[in-house]
C-alpha cells in the first residue's frame, strides 16, 4: 500500500484525537520531547480544535490548555487566529509543515511551541497508514464505567457529585448572605446566572453601580411601575440606554426608560457593550437579560426584601417552579435586542427573555442553593431540605457541549443514561475537577 504523506487537517485531527502516533514523534521545533497526558476534547464551533489538553514537558512542567492543528504553521495567521482571543488558551500548535517557525504568536502576546509531524510522517509513510487504520490509543478511563459499576452505580455517583456541587454553592451563598444580606446575595447570584462568557465582569459590575439595597428602596414605592422602573435602572446602571450611546431614543418605551433613569439621579453606567457588538445569539443580548431580571425582581421582590420567607419560592411541581423563573418577551422586547437596537432581521421572534433552560440554570445555581442557605441561616432545616429536594427533581436545562464526551462514554447498551439537572451537575463536577485537571484515572468513574 502506497501512502501519501501530504496530509490534510482532518487526518491530523484523527492522529491527534486518537493519539495514533508514537510518543517519539511529538517533538517541538526547538527539540523538546513532549508527553501527552490528555489530548483534550474536540472543540465545538469556532475556536481551538482540542480543548483542555494536558501536556508534560521534559522538565516536568505541565502545559494545560488548548491544542490547535494546521497542515502548515502559517495557516494560523492566514486564518486570522493571531487576532482572535478565543485562541488565547492555546498551549501547543501541532502541524505537518512548520515553515521554519519555532513558535506561534497569540493575540494575548504569548508564544506557544510548534510541533511538526511531517518529518516523522515522511520517514514512516507506510507505518502511518497502519496507525491511521488502527484503533485509537487514547480513551478516557470512564469509557467502561457502566460495565464496571452498572448504570445504577454510575447514576448514584453522579447524584452524589451533583449534591456536592449544590452544597458548595449553598455554602458560598450562605457566606455572602451573612456578609451582604440575603437579598443582595441572591441579586448578585441572579446577575451572575444571567451572564455569558465575556460579559460576566460587566454584568457583575451592575451590582456595584446599583446595589440591591438601592434598587429595592426605589422599587418599594413604585407600585405598578416596578418592572418599568427596575428595567430603566438596571439598563442605566449597565450603560445600555440609548442616550448612553450618544443616540436619540425613538420608541415610546425608550423615552420612558430615559425619563425614569434621569429622574433617579443615579450616576451613569459605563459605555458598555458585549465583545463584538452583538452576541452570536442575538436573543441573548445583555440588555434583554437585564430586562428579564427586572421582571424576576418585581415578581419575587417580597422574598428578596425579606417580607416573605425563602420557602415562598419553593413551588411544586417542577414545571411551576421553572415557569416562576421564566420571562417571556412581550411588547417592546419581541423585536428589540437592546434600547435603540432593533433585531434587524435577526431571528429573535418567539425567543423568551428567559427561556426554560436558563430558568433551570438560575434555579440550580442561584435560587435553590440560596433558599437552602438562608433557610439554614434561620434554623429552618425543613425548608432547606425542601430546596435540596426541589433541585433533585429538576430536569436538566439542555445538553452542554463540553460534557458530550462524558455522556458518550457513559452509554449503556448503546443508549444514553437518563441525565437530569442533579446528575448533570455531577458531570460538571467531574469535568471541572478531574477532566480538565489531569484527573483521568483517579476520578470516581475511573
Amino acid at each position: 500500500m502506497t501512502f501519501d504523506p501530504a496530509l490534510d487537517e482532518a487526518t491530523l485531527s484523527r492522529l491527534w484525537g486518537g493519539q495514533r502516533f508514537p510518543a517519539s514523534a511529538l517533538v517541538t521545533r526547538q527539540g523538546a520531547a513532549l508527553r501527552v497526558l490528555h489530548p483534550g476534547r474536540r472543540g465545538r464551533g469556532a475556536g481551538p480544535d482540542f480543548r483542555d489538553a494536558l501536556i508534560a514537558t521534559p522538565g516536568g512542567a505541565l502545559l494545560r490548555g488548548d491544542v490547535e492543528l494546521h497542515v502548515r504553521a502559517a495557516d494560523f495567521r492566514a486564518h486570522g487566529h493571531q487576532r482572535d482571543r478565543r485562541y488565547d488558551g492555546v498551549v501547543l500548535h501541532v502541524v505537518f509543515e512548520d515553515g521554519g517557525e519555532d513558535e506561534t504568536a497569540l493575540a494575548n502576546g504569548r508564544c506557544v511551541p510548534v510541533v511538526p509531524l511531517a518529518p516523522w510522517a515522511r520517514r514512516r509513510a507506510q507505518e502511518l497508514a497502519a496507525w491511521l487504520a488502527g484503533p485509537e490509543r487514547w480513551r478516557e478511563p470512564c469509557h467502561d464505567a457502566v460495565a464496571r459499576l452498572g448504570a445504577d452505580g454510575v447514576l448514584a455517583t453522579l447524584e452524589e457529585l451533583g449534591d456536592g456541587r449544590f452544597r458548595e454553592r449553598e455554602a458560598t451563598l450562605l457566606e455572602e448572605s451573612r456578609e451582604h444580606g440575603p437579598g443582595e446575595a441572591l441579586y448578585r447570584a441572579l446577575l451572575a446566572g444571567l451572564s455569558y462568557g465575556g460579559d460576566r465582569a460587566a454584568l457583575a459590575a451592575v451590582a456595584g453601580t446599583l446595589p440591591w439595597r438601592e434598587l429595592a428602596g426605589r422599587l418599594a414605592s413604585a407600585g405598578g411601575e416596578r418592572i418599568a422602573l427596575a428595567e430603566a435602572l438596571l439598563l442605566g446602571a449597565a450603560g445600555l440606554l440609548v442616550s448612553q450611546r450618544s443616540a436619540e431614543p425613538r420608541h415610546p418605551h425608550e423615552h420612558g426608560l430615559e425619563l425614569r433613569w434621569l429622574s433617579s439621579g443615579l450616576a451613569g453606567g459605563s459605555h458598555w457593550a458585549p465583545a463584538g457588538g452583538v452576541p452570536p445569539r442575538p436573543a441573548n443580548h445583555p440588555a434583554r437579560r437585564l430586562a428579564a431580571l427586572a421582571r424576576l425582581l418585581a415578581r419575587h421582590g417580597a422574598v428578596l426584601e425579606g417580607r416573605e420567607p425563602p420557602d415562598a419560592l419553593l413551588l411544586e411541581p417542577a414545571r411551576e417552579l421553572i415557569e416562576a423563573w421564566s420571562a417571556p418577551a412581550g411588547g417592546y422586547w419581541r423585536a428589540i435586542l437592546a434600547p435603540g437596537l432593533a433585531s434587524g432581521g435577526r431571528r429573535i421572534q418567539g425567543c423568551a427573555l428567559i427561556g426554560r433552560g436558563r430558568a433551570i440554570e438560575l434555579l440550580v445555581n442561584a435560587v435553590l442553593p440560596w433558599v437552602a442557605a438562608v433557610a439554614g441561616l434561620r434554623g429552618d432545616d425543613v425548608s432547606a431540605q425542601r430546596a435540596r429536594a426541589a433541585f433533585a427533581a429538576l430536569p436538566r436545562p439542555g445538553r452542554y457541549g463540553v460534557l458530550a464526551f462524558l455522556e458518550a462514554n457513559l452509554r449503556a447498551d448503546g443508549r444514553s443514561l437518563r441525565i437530569d439537572a442533579r446528575r448533570q451537575q455531577g458531570l460538571l463536577a467531574l469535568y471541572k475537577t478531574e477532566c480538565t485537571q489531569g484527573g483521568c484515572g483517579r476520578c470516581a468513574l475511573s
